[in-house]
């Protein structure tokens, strides 16, 4: 199991199907450690990799950011709610360095290192 980063472990980071895959972006990695170290409080994952099956399942999209294989790492979080304002969740992930940033959710704020800005 063991800790991704100071503060990520990748039972957090990976599949929720079980299966285990865990690739993650090490720049996205790193993108979501300098979040969590400017929130200064802990941040809850609600999605980050997930295998191509899972993804099909739960109705990501075929190229989704949190699609996870070998050859081709997540990109993204899903991150709750539950410890922060949406409003400031969002300044935080920019402030970080996230590009995607999804946050038309009740319950969490979808974050991805993609190569250029979008929002939704």
């Amino acid at each position: 199991m063991g800790r991704l980063t100071e503060h990520f472990t990748r039972k957090e980071l990976e599949c929720r199907c079980g299966c285990g895959t865990c690739y993650v972006s090490p720049q996205a990695l790193s993108k979501l450690e300098t979040l969590r170290r400017l929130a200064r409080r802990p941040i809850f994952i609600n999605s980050a990799c997930r295998c191509p099956a899972h993804n099909a399942r739960v109705g990501g999209a075929p190229l989704s950011q949190h699609r996870s294989t070998t050859t081709r790492p997540a990109t993204a979080f899903d991150i709750s709610l539950r410890n922060f304002h949406k409003g400031e969740l969002i300044r935080l992930a920019i402030q970080a360095g996230f590009k995607g940033i999804g946050q038309n959710y009740k319950t969490f704020v979808h974050v991805d290192d993609r190569h250029y800005y979008a929002r939704w």
